[in-house]
């Protein structure tokens, strides 16, 4: 049974304000150049709206400069690197094109965390950045939230960033918190949809934002 309340995680008004200092640092680092974790739910749950979530991917990597690196990782059941980082434009769309669903459980946390390891962690010159795309669900079992306020820390500490969009219902479970707890903390764009329509529109959006990080 999951116990995590949202208290656990990082939130703090103190703890927000420190880090807002440590993103108008990121942005004056213009010339590090920038690593996106692009971090995609391909659980059961999304397998409806496999035609809005490839729209979306596509309107993202479309509008991305041509030199941001971008790993394309997705979440369902456990992480599937769909492209390692690239800056081959044509070979993310390519995979865009071809998303399908994995099934299982949306494994959102333990995939962000070990994508931010094999990613981001080894190439300290680079910026990391997380943008993800996912739905919302219950879920089961305990879940490492100690070890996601660790990494919160070290992610702040890194001047990392984070924008996502998140598909659900009116109630909000932990992929939901964890994001928005990311965003908050990292000055980043989050957005929550009832359906996946307009995903494309707010895959642009956060395409213009990583573009302005250059």
């Amino acid at each position: 049974m999951r116990t995590v309340s949202r208290v656990a995680l990082v939130v703090s008004p103190l703890y927000v304000a420190v880090l807002l200092v440590s993103v108008l640092a990121v942005r004056a680092r213009a010339a590090d150049p920038l690593r996106v974790v692009l971090l995609v739910d391909s659980s059961t749950n999304m397998s409806t709206m496999l035609t809005e979530f490839r729209a979306g991917l596509t309107a993202f990597i479309e509008a991305l400069p041509d030199d941001v690196e971008v790993a394309f990782i997705s979440t369902g059941g456990q992480l599937r690197v769909r492209v390692p980082p690239t800056t081959d434009k044509l070979r993310l769309l390519d995979a865009a094109g071809r998303f399908s669903s994995d099934g299982g459980a949306n494994s959102f946390l333990e995939t962000l965390l070990e994508s931010d390891r094999r990613f981001l962690k080894s190439a300290p010159d680079r910026r990391g950045l997380f943008v993800v795309m996912t739905t919302d669900q219950p879920t089961l079992g305990e879940q490492p939230i100690n070890r996601y306020n660790d990494f919160m820390r070290d992610f702040v500490r890194r001047r990392g960033r984070a924008h996502g969009v998140v598909i659900r219902t009116a109630r909000m479970g932990l992929a939901s918190e964890i994001l928005e707890n990311m965003t908050t903390n990292t000055d980043g764009l989050y957005d929550v949809l009832a359906v996946g329509n307009s995903l494309p529109t707010r895959m642009k959006a956060i395409a213009a934002e990583v573009a302005a990080q250059q």
